[in-house]
Parts: structure tokens; sequence; C-alpha cells
């Protein structure tokens, strides 16, 4: 590619994944991160690094001046449950550091903007699968940040920026934050048994969700990033299989060999949605993209992982 370009977020856990891509497809990577819930461990070797809150305007006279080919925009607080603690930060985390980067991108002629929206934006769906036209019906305000963010995009595509909106459904995979206990149902349910305690599923066990693998999301993010065919585009980012909270345990269980292993139900969180199953039939035919790993096999993979850095071998 031999480009440079931003990613916003590269220390969490998507964004980290996404840059360590981008560099080794031969681009020059700076991450804007604040690290307030990214590590900066997680940023890739060889990326450059400024730590910076985009949702704060004061900040932005660090990266004046700063050229770029293209922003791939992924930070904001990653929490639907958590954006009841602190709608305000939020707010800024999500609608504002989005407005404040389109305008950043205008100012500085960067006309390649691609943007890390959410599943959570269609609230509990009216239909399934969910197709990209489904209505928004946003029930944190996580998800109304990210209606926001959209709405801003879709304004600075027709003042001629070329954007690009995937919304990510579960994603999961190796370096997701384990200590996290607020964001990612697979690496929360993981965490637990890594600490040998009892999962705690706050909701119902009927609940269901659309599993997503890091590289499959990767993929996909690479496959848009130079294509014109998705300027303008929102895209559900997702496999389309329903996987219910009851069948994750399970996998979970198989993979650690413990069919008995004790799980507590609690409480549903405030704002969680029920269930989501997207529809990727956008995304295949425009990228000519396909998620390539299932389910099953991506567990594996992140219960290896995880097991290592704890340093448990079994």
């Amino acid at each position: 590619m031999n480009q440079h370009v931003i990613v916003t977020g590269g220390a969490g856990f998507i964004g980290s994944h996404l840059a360590e891509a981008l560099l080794r497809n031969g681009c020059r990577v700076t991450v804007l991160d604040n690290l307030h819930t990214g590590k900066e461990a997680n940023i890739p070797a060889g990326a450059e690094f400024i730590n910076i809150d985009l949702g704060a305007d004061n900040m932005y006279s660090r990266i004046r001046g700063l050229k770029c080919d293209a922003v791939f925009h992924l930070a904001g607080q990653s929490s639907g449950e958590a954006s009841f603690d602190d709608p305000e930060y939020d707010f800024k985390s999500h609608a504002l550091s989005t407005f404040y980067m389109l305008r950043w991108c205008k100012e500085h002629d960067v006309s390649r903007f691609l943007y890390s929206s959410s599943m959570s934006v269609y609230g509990d769906p009216d239909t399934l699968p969910i197709g990209e036209g489904h209505p928004f019906k946003p029930k944190t305000f996580y998800a109304a940040g990210k209606v926001a963010a959209e709405a801003y995009i879709n304004l600075y595509g027709r003042l001629g920026v070329n954007t690009t909106v995937f919304r990510l459904f579960s994603v999961y995979g190796p370096g997701q934050n384990l200590d996290n206990k607020m964001q990612g149902m697979l690496s929360i349910y993981l965490s637990y048994m890594l600490e040998g305690k009892p999962i705690l599923v706050k909701g119902s066990p009927a609940r269901y969700r659309d599993f997503i693998n890091i590289n499959d999301v990767v993929a996909a993010w690479l496959s848009a990033y130079e294509n014109p065919v998705s300027y303008g585009k929102q895209y559900n980012l997702a496999t389309g299989v329903k996987t219910t909270v009851e069948g994750l345990l399970n996998e979970l269980k198989n993979a650690f060999n413990s069919n008995n292993y004790p799980i507590e139900f609690l409480q549903n969180t405030p704002g969680d949605q029920f269930g989501a199953i997207g529809d990727i039939s956008l995304i295949k035919k425009d990228l000519s993209w396909t998620p390539t790993v299932d389910l099953r096999t991506g567990i594996a993979v992140m219960a290896k992982w995880a097991r290592a850095l704890k340093g448990d071998n079994l």
C-alpha cells in the first residue's frame, strides 16, 4: 500500500490488530489513543504513537499539520453497559471525536475515512437477519453515540470525504481485554474460567449473538480500504450465524474440557440487546469478502492464547 495512515484507538483490541495488518501491508502507521481503555503495550512495533484525547477540541493542535492518506477511526468507549456510568464521556468519545476527526480530515485534505460502528445501533431488531437498512433504535448511550457519529459521517461524505462505516457485531479473538468485565461477552466468560471462578451471566441463556473473529474483521477493513465501491457505504460486519448464550457457554466448556463448569445467572445489564444476527449479503457482494473462521475454531485459538497469557499450559 505504501501510504501513511492513522489508526485511532490503535492501543485497543481491534485497532491494534488493524494497525499491525496495515504495517504488514507496507503502510506507515500512526496510532492516536488516549489509553483510557487501550494499553500502550498493544501498539505494534513499528507504529508511531501520539497520546491524545480525540474527544477534546483543544487537543487537536497536537496533530495540526500531520499528513496522512487515510484515517481508520476506531477510538471510543467500548461498552454499552459502561456508557450508563458516564454518558458525557461516552458522547465525547464517539460523537465528538468523530466530528472532530472528520473536520480535521477536511482541513488536512484527507479524503479517506473508515469508521467502526456497532450492531447496537439497531437495538432490538424488527426482523432477522438485520439488514443495513434496519431503523436505528439505540438502547444505550454507547449506541446513541454511534448513531450520532454515523450522521456526521454521512454529512461529511456529502462534503467530499470518501467514507465507509462498518457496523461490527460481536468481535472476539486473541488480544481482547480479559480484565474488562463490561465488554465482550465471549472474553468475559473466558476470563471467569481462567480465574477459576463461576461464570456470571447477566441475562437469559436464550439471548443470542453473531460472533465474528478478529481476523475476519481485519480482512474486511483491508478489503474496503482502497476499493471505491465501498465509498459512502455502511456494512454489517458479522457472520450471519446465530449463537445463543447457552451455545456459547457449551463451546467454552468444550474448549476447556469442563462440561460441568459452574455458571450463575444474574439480572440483565441496562440496555442489553436480547439478540442480533447480521445480514452480510451486501459486504459479500461489494467486497468479495466472506467470514472464514468458525466459532469453535476461533474459541480454541483464543483459549490457547489466553491460557498462555495466564501461564496455564493445560
